[in-house]
């Protein structure tokens, strides 16, 4: 929580210099965060290929250590007007080095003038991120299980936090002419994430941060008494939307040179998105089940690696009274 307050608040040092500057900062420091947010929204989804049958149902937890890579801890914007004091003309994202950095503008003599400090990174992501997770779900007909994530609207200080998310998971095999009849599992699952937050400044300014994310999988998997190993190959997608709302006063710029002491009025100044997690993913992981209790490790590899380590309360006993007919 602190973290997300954190972040939100960095945004406002950017506001210091022209506004087609200031998205180009704002997104270059974010855009990792927003990453980070987009794989762990769509990690963790499933530890087996086999659906719950109704009415079987199972309650989820955990916890996502995602890495992200190097390339995730410094940026290089394209500016306008502005210039980076340094050698490399790099600086921090929310997840990089936790230095600050000048950032300024010739003057007419030449001269360098610093307008604010570029901000450091908050985490460190040379270590693995934690980000916990829960989800249940529930088991309806032919071999199709629905899984949900939800939370209700958490509230800390001037933070407010939703985010909910649903799934489907469907057995393939059993539609697949001499596969169904083989010893293992095959299914395919899709699920859409949403996390919004907003962190109120004042009573008339608002920073909105908004992640969503969407993942689908081929996953594959083997009972052996009451150990499961499982492997998984799927694509997924994840956009950030960042919104300053409310009514600023930022410094007047007149092209060239930036006007001592005078500053302007601007309403709702930032509206961007950008892109998160897109591309290829594969999972190995394994599942030991203990009478109703479940423990489950997996390693994804992707973009940002992800391990996670989960432990559930799951219960069949239903679907066995009924004899799986449905």
């Amino acid at each position: 929580m602190s973290s997300f307050i954190k972040s939100q608040e960095m945004v406002q040092e950017f506001l210091n210099g022209p506004i087609k500057d200031t998205e180009q900062l704002i997104e270059g420091y974010m855009s990792p965060f927003g990453k980070w947010f987009g794989t762990g929204l769509n990690a963790g989804w499933y530890n087996t290929a086999q659906p719950h049958q109704f009415p079987g149902f199972d309650v989820t937890g955990g916890i996502h250590l995602i890495q992200p890579p190097e390339s995730a801890m410094l940026f290089t914007p394209t500016l306008n007007n502005l210039i980076v004091n340094s050698t490399n003309q790099e600086l921090s994202t929310f997840i990089g080095p936790s230095n600050n950095t000048e950032i300024g503008y010739n003057n007419d003599d030449g001269e360098f003038q610093t307008l604010f400090n570029a901000p450091g990174g908050v985490i460190n992501g040379k270590d693995p991120i934690p980000m916990p997770y829960i989800q249940g779900s529930i088991g309806l007909i032919k071999k199709t299980e629905i899984l949900f994530r939800l939370t209700p609207p958490v509230k800390s200080q001037d933070l407010q936090i939703r985010y909910w998310g649903i799934g489907v998971k469907h057995d393939i095999k059993q539609w697949i002419p001499g596969v169904k009849i083989l010893p293992f599992d095959l299914s395919v699952i899709a699920a859409y994430s949403q996390l919004n937050s907003n962190l109120t400044f004042n009573a008339d300014q608002d920073l909105n941060f908004d992640v969503n994310a969407f993942n689908s999988n081929l996953i594959i998997s083997k009972k052996i008494l009451g150990f499961t190993p499982y492997v998984g190959l799927g694509y997924q997608y994840s956009k950030s939307i960042l919104s300053l709302t409310g009514e600023y006063t930022i410094l007047d710029w007149n092209g060239t040179d930036i006007d001592p002491g005078e500053i302007f009025p601007i309403s709702d100044p930032i509206d961007i998105s950008f892109g998160g997690v897109n591309g290829l993913k594969a999972t190995l992981g394994a599942r030991l089940k203990l009478l109703l209790f479940t423990f489950h490790i997996e390693w994804t590899k992707a973009e940002y690696d992800v391990f996670t380590i989960g432990i559930g309360l799951n219960s069949d006993i239903g679907s066995k009274l009924i004899g799986g007919s449905l």
